[in-house]
């Protein structure tokens, strides 16, 4: 028995240098693509980004390139705090898997179980959609972006409430529609069964596991950091700072903040079944089937340019597809000034995060891409080359057009007042001076009149016009009597423009 132990303790040691010597290859090789990263940062003008590789177990590679703030000249590192956004959603569906685990909830089961006052837009999505269904975007809805971005809130009621005003593209679970509303419903869900905001459960079920002691759940958390990045995005050739966005009710959708060395963890725990250093974090069960195929986003057939890469398909939180012959799950985020993308080869034991402080940015994808080139030693793709073109679109000046304007059929008094549509909210359209004004939660916008009834938009920043960022036209409704009614506005592209009801000003507001 004692020689069987010391000849046990033999073969752990052994295995253990035999994974230390694989992970200092691995290590080595990674160290090889520094100057393929620092081509990539160059290129993108991003200010920064930061990546770990975890193998197993173990991180083996951590570090950051560029500047977290460019101003200051500080560089990013391994422990700089970046919004994650969409990643955050694997988190949010994690609840659901523990939620599960314990008996609490069914995945074919409806939500409304859960939120009796959640109602969808027609009698088929209140009684079809399920847990699952919100779990994997196959409810029928589609993005309806606007109805948070434009209509922000802090309100979770009000957020419940709009939703059954939002119509869908298609019936329930034939067709895959991203929808972060879906996501929010599911935080809700976690909060109303625990007793715990949406914040507190992921810090209690995961960042303190998990000893992610940087991540946090809200806005506070990055503006609060001392580590933080500062958001950046890149048009017309410049680099500029954007300011951070409160997301506030859509949290679960995109909320969370972290660094490479904190998601490294997370990453952890998904390649070892749910564990991490010993301990159960996620439910073995639920990790597998996360990563599996839930749902079918399109039916990608191989082409003779690239018959590896095939299957593009959707699990809970993950997007499940191949890489080159490699099995892939993976998610982006993009939220004001960030970009991110985590990426699993369970297969191969395999995971890569890249997060970085530019706007819809391409180098958190490139950058993963390489790396899998060089791991798996598969046919090279110059992704570089790649990431030029994009640049170079978006270094393009892009001329003023001149602001023609033509004049409105009836004076600016009568298109003022209160626009509502119960699905989106309400903003005001008011006038100043001798010009009509919209006036949405989150931004301010001219109307130029071009057509009898229809106005162009640009935004207003600092109180000035902005001619070269125009928006979505307005199209005024009239009834029979010439008197206007209310508006149409084309905010969610797979539809029909949005119409919102105009209720006037009993008076003409203050300003």
């Amino acid at each position: 028995m004692k020689h069987l132990k010391i000849l046990g303790l033999a073969l752990l040691c052994f295995t253990n240098v035999l994974a230390q010597s694989n992970n200092e290859a691995l290590n080595t090789k990674i160290k090889s693509l520094e100057k393929a990263f620092e081509t990539v940062l160059t290129t993108s003008k991003a200010a920064g980004f930061a990546i770990a590789i975890v193998k197993g177990n173990d991180v083996v590679y951590a570090k950051g390139f560029g500047y977290s703030d460019i101003e200051n000249k500080t560089p990013t590192t391994s422990n700089t705090v970046f919004a994650i956004g969409s990643t955050t959603k694997a988190f949010t569906a994690s609840l659901m898997g523990r939620l599960r685990d314990q008996g609490e909830i069914d995945f074919e089961t409806s939500p409304r179980a859960y939120i009796p006052e959640l109602k969808f837009f027609n009698s088929e999505m209140n009684n079809q959609i399920t847990i699952k269904d919100l779990m994997t975007h196959r409810t029928g809805l589609p993005r309806h972006s606007q109805a948070w971005k434009t209509f922000e809130t802090t309100s979770k009621d009000e957020f419940l409430a709009r939703i059954a005003y939002m119509e869908p593209v298609s019936s329930v679970r034939s067709k895959f529609a991203y929808n972060n509303f879906m996501y929010f419903v599911q935080g809700e869900i976690a909060d109303r069964l625990t007793d715990n905001s949406w914040e507190q459960n992921i810090e209690q079920h995961f960042f303190e596991p998990l000893q992610m002691t940087s991540s946090t759940a809200n806005i506070e958390g990055l503006k609060n950091s001392k580590n933080a990045a500062v958001g950046y995005y890149f048009e017309n050739g410049k680099t500029t700072e954007i300011d951070y966005k409160d997301i506030g009710a859509m949290g679960p959708a995109g909320g969370i903040n972290s660094t490479v060395n904190d998601m490294s963890k997370w990453m952890i725990a998904w390649l070892n079944e749910g564990q991490y250093n010993g301990k159960q974090i996620l439910p073995s069960k639920y990790v597998k089937e996360a990563m599996s195929s839930q749902m079918i986003i399109s039916g990608r057939f191989p082409r003779k340019i690239e018959s590896n890469t095939f299957m593009n398909n959707y699990g809970y939180g993950w997007f499940i597809s191949s890489y080159k012959g490699h099995y892939r799950a993976d998610h982006g985020g993009n939220i004001d000034g960030f970009s991110a993308n985590l990426a699993f080869y369970p297969a191969d034991d395999l995971g890569i995060v890249i997060l970085s402080n530019q706007n819809r940015s391409g180098v958190p994808q490139i950058i993963t891409n390489i790396v899998a080139d060089k791991l798996f030693d598969t046919p090279k793709t110059n992704w570089i080359g790649k990431l030029e073109k994009l640049i170079e679109q978006q270094t393009q000046t892009k001329e003023i057009e001149p602001i023609l304007s033509s004049a409105p059929v009836y004076a600016l008094k009568k298109y003022t007042g209160t626009y509502t549509h119960k699905g989106y909210g309400t903003f005001e359209v008011i006038k100043e001076n001798d010009s009509l004004f919209a006036k949405f939660p989150s931004k301010t916008q001219w109307l130029n009149p071009v057509h009898p009834n229809v106005f162009e938009t640009f935004y207003v920043i600092d109180d000035k016009v902005q001619a070269q960022y125009k928006d979505t036209s307005i199209n005024f409704l009239t009834n029979v009597k010439g008197n206007i009614t209310g508006l149409e506005m084309k905010l969610e592209r797979t539809l029909d423009p949005i119409v919102f009801n105009r209720v006037p000003f009993k008076t003409e507001p203050i300003n």
